[in-house]
């Protein structure tokens, strides 16, 4: 359930959302690779074949759908079901799903760094996150 109003999320759902980012990270970073790759031979074989274009593009559009279940789930997590839905729908398109997945890395990252977590290339750590309850986590009739 999204802590929109909440300023201090709890360390499971922190995790959560760094192992996310983590995700669209890595898909982000196949698909780049999949077209410099695949840009590069074409430059080196000096033409484009368009029968070779149709692994690429199913590539695409797996990585695009694996994508987006890891973007719907981080804003999921992060601000809701509508706006899930519609950054998930928008990680499927090829050249469009490069700019969703973009905008959930920024997000994410944001999010884990109000935390004072740090962020690295590659996403954060789950050792980064701490399961430290904050003072006013603390309710005064706990016990009774």
């Amino acid at each position: 359930m999204p802590h929109t109003d909440d300023p201090r999320r709890p360390a499971d759902e922190l995790r959560r959302i760094a192992r996310y980012h983590r995700w669209v990270i890595a898909i982000f970073l196949a698909e780049a690779a999949l077209w410099f790759g695949f840009l590069a031979l074409a430059a080196i074989r000096g033409d484009v074949v368009f029968e070779a274009l149709r692994v690429p593009v199913f590539l695409t559009f797996v990585l695009g759908g694996v994508g987006g279940i890891f973007v719907f789930l981080l804003y999921w997590t992060l601000r809701g079901p509508l706006t899930a839905i519609v950054m998930g729908l928008g990680a499927l398109p090829p050249c469009i799903g490069l700019l969703a997945f973009l905008a959930a890395n920024a997000t994410a990252a944001a999010a884990l760094r109000t935390h004072r977590i740090e962020v690295g290339l590659l996403g954060a750590s789950d050792e980064d996150i701490r399961d430290d309850r904050a003072p006013y986590d603390l309710d005064e009739d706990e016990g009774w």
